[in-house]
């Protein structure tokens, strides 16, 4: 395909003005008067028969030569008048860093036990009977106890947890647009004109247009892959690239288990129904459940729990980093005279 569409490009160019060399002429061409000069290739661009430079033919293997622009991809230039056409476009290099967006963790919280129950003796063990009413306790109502609990059984109160952290990503910020596709940062362009045999003191090199200016080099081109090495009179190797395989990811966001945690719950039982006369105590803590022990003689008539201390803490959160690379794919070698462009952008 790079073959092809390069003959047309080619064809291209040709056709857009300036003639081969007359295969006859009435006086001797420009390579014949020049061919005993000091210098055949000065004598040939003075007399004028090669409207452009004199340089190496590309050996086997290689098409070209061309004139080659290598640089920034928002300073591509148009091809020069005197190498009208674009016989190749590629890429050299990505300045397109992916941009996780940042982790972020829910807040963790200090969580209420599964339930209040009423053991079968004073010391918190045997059997224990769940306790109507208990998640109405645990959340903080004033609930009657009326005749559920006996002076003659403890309750029991379970270990307050923490809930984890749900992970979650952080959205960017509105200025921040972040393209999905992977950006090219430099970019080569390969410009042809009309190449005119019979041209030049020896056989061994064609007539190009000359460079008209310093962003562009004289290259010959190896399309497609393959171990290329560059001939002395072409040093300088440029490789360029079709398209990239983009295998950059995001690692996932997780979340660590909560820590600086401290969740504790106090059980309260009182004489009147109204929770207003305090009976008893009773703390349970994310390391220790609680025991509240009867008081001999009295019954209690209402309870209630609160939090003695609500610090479920936080979680650090993890991922969101960038791992895999993009990969240029389908390469083409250029050897050039020099290296194309002022300097690496």
């Amino acid at each position: 395909m790079k073959k092809t569409r390069l003959a047309l490009a080619l064809l291209f160019a040709a056709s857009l003005g300036g003639c081969l060399i007359n295969g006859t002429s009435a006086y001797l061409t420009c390579a014949q008067q020049c061919s005993t000069a000091l210098d055949p290739d000065a004598c040939i661009a003075e007399c004028g028969t090669c409207i452009g430079q004199c340089v190496h033919r590309a050996p086997e293997g290689f098409d070209g030569p061309t004139l080659l622009w290598v640089g920034r991809t928002v300073d591509e230039p148009q091809c020069p008048a005197s190498a009208p056409a674009t016989v190749y476009r590629g890429y050299e290099s990505l300045d397109d860093p992916l941009v996780c967006s940042p982790c972020r963790c829910s807040e963790p919280a200090c969580a209420l036990p599964d339930g209040l129950r009423t053991a079968a003796s004073a010391r918190c063990d045997g059997a224990e009977l769940p306790l109507q009413g208990a998640r109405d306790i645990l959340n903080g109502v004033c609930v009657p106890s009326g005749a559920l609990v006996s002076d003659h059984k403890a309750l029991v109160l379970g270990s307050p947890t923490v809930t984890p952290c749900e992970p979650s990503v952080e959205p960017p910020p509105v200025p921040l647009i972040v393209s999905p596709f992977p950006r090219w940062y430099r970019a080569g362009k390969a410009c042809a004109g009309v190449t005119r045999e019979d041209t030049c003191a020896t056989q061994a090199k064609t007539c190009v247009p000359t460079e008209e200016t310093q962003d562009f080099s004289q290259c010959i081109m190896h399309l497609g892959e393959g171990e290329v090495t560059c001939p002395p009179e072409y040093p300088a190797r440029v490789v360029l690239y079709d398209d990239m395989e983009d295998e950059r990811r995001c690692t996932p966001c997780e979340c660590g288990p909560p820590t600086g945690s401290e969740c504790s719950l106090t059980l309260l039982s009182y004489r009147d129904g109204a929770c207003s006369d305090l009976l008893t105590a009773g703390t349970a803590s994310g390391k220790d459940p609680g025991c509240l022990a009867p008081t001999p003689g009295a019954r209690p008539k209402s309870m209630k729990a609160i939090w003695h201390v609500n610090e479920p803490g936080r979680c650090e959160p993890r991922g969101g980093e960038p791992t895999g690379d993009v990969i240029p794919i389908g390469p083409s070698t250029f050897c050039c005279q020099k290296r194309p462009g002022k300097s690496r952008d």
